[in-house]
């Protein structure tokens, strides 16, 4: 008899440790997540909306009055003319064909009537960058120093067709070598 109390008495401190274990609540449990992630995520967004809202803008004061400088650069940003032609495709000098370039091609002009007159000559300012860009090797037209000066070479042969007004800069806007 001796030998049996110990054996029950293991077995009711077996017993009574899960009855403690189960009763517990556990932070982890399955009710918790699923009321508490949405609500996380509900909090999270709020967070977010109220600082993009009263405190991203305030880097950005309007009230200041703007010098006589900076009112020329917004107004003068604001009437940029440029005229764009769209997918210039050429093949460069010495590919035999194997190559080719697509660009296009932005035109910035001082006056609105210099952009019409561009449009008005469209055909005549394709052929010229035509001719200019089909006379450079492939070398040339990777090169970032040698397309500044495909740049200049631009602006001076279009300045040419130009009677009202002049040209400002010549951009790229896609220039892609295959």
């Amino acid at each position: 008899m001796a030998k049996e109390l110990p054996t029950t008495n293991q077995s009711s401190t077996q017993n009574s440790e899960p009855a403690v274990k189960a009763s517990a609540p556990s932070f982890f449990s399955k009710k918790n997540l699923m009321i508490g992630v949405p609500i996380f995520f509900v909090q999270l967004a709020i967070v977010y909306f109220l600082i993009a809202k009263f405190f991203a803008p305030a880097g950005h004061t309007e009230n200041s009055t703007p010098k006589a400088g900076e009112e020329s650069q917004k107004t003068e940003s604001a009437t940029q003319n440029i005229f764009l032609i769209k997918d210039v495709i050429i093949n460069p000098a010495g590919t035999n064909g194997t190559r080719f370039l697509l660009t296009t091609v932005g035109i910035e002009v001082s006056t609105p009537e210099a952009q019409q007159e561009l449009e008005k000559k469209e055909v005549q300012v394709r052929d010229l960058l035509n001719s200019i860009l089909t006379s450079k090797g492939l070398d040339e037209l990777v090169s970032i120093q040698q397309r500044e000066l495909l740049r200049v070479e631009i602006s001076k042969r279009v300045g040419d067709l130009l009677k009202a007004g002049r040209l400002r800069n010549v951009y790229f806007s896609k220039f892609i070598i295959q």
